[in-house]
């Protein structure tokens, strides 16, 4: 077997390593250090070819939602446990009774007093550039 065929099969069974790492733990650098690679190498990998670029993009997903599914698993233990911080965690993010809320009171005074010739003259000029001015022509019309 020539050198070229033996560097394409090396780098065909690191992808396939790489990518089923991903999938389980879905960080680029923490993958590459379990198949005893680097982060370099598979970025140059991922440059050299679209199609492993996207089965990369594609493991990063899978794994996200691999994650997620064993952090929810966790999060309900958790909530079944009776840890309160968990519960209140759940609850202010999965039920608008339960979410922050930010209450603002006063008052608000408007003036109806005529604008300025200086206002009038930005208006006039903001309308001469937006895409509005013809519709404001026609409704004037």
């Amino acid at each position: 077997m020539n050198t070229e065929k033996a560097i394409k099969k090396r780098q065909t069974n690191l992808k396939k390593l790489f990518l089923e790492q991903l999938k389980k733990t879905p960080t680029i650098e923490q993958s590459a250090q379990k198949i005893s690679t680097t982060r370099m190498t598979i970025y140059r990998l991922r440059k050299a070819s679209k199609q492993f670029d996207f089965k990369v993009e594609e493991a990063l997903r899978e794994g996200r939602e691999f994650v997620s599914d064993v952090a929810e698993t966790q999060m309900f233990s958790k909530i079944g446990q009776g840890d309160t911080s968990m519960i209140r965690y759940f609850l202010s993010h999965n039920n608008a009774r339960y979410k922050d809320k930010l209450e603002i009171s006063g008052s608000i005074n408007a003036k109806d007093e005529p604008l300025t010739a200086a206002q009038k003259k930005f208006i006039k000029q903001a309308l001469n550039l937006s895409s509005l001015k013809e519709h404001v022509k026609r409704t004037r019309e």
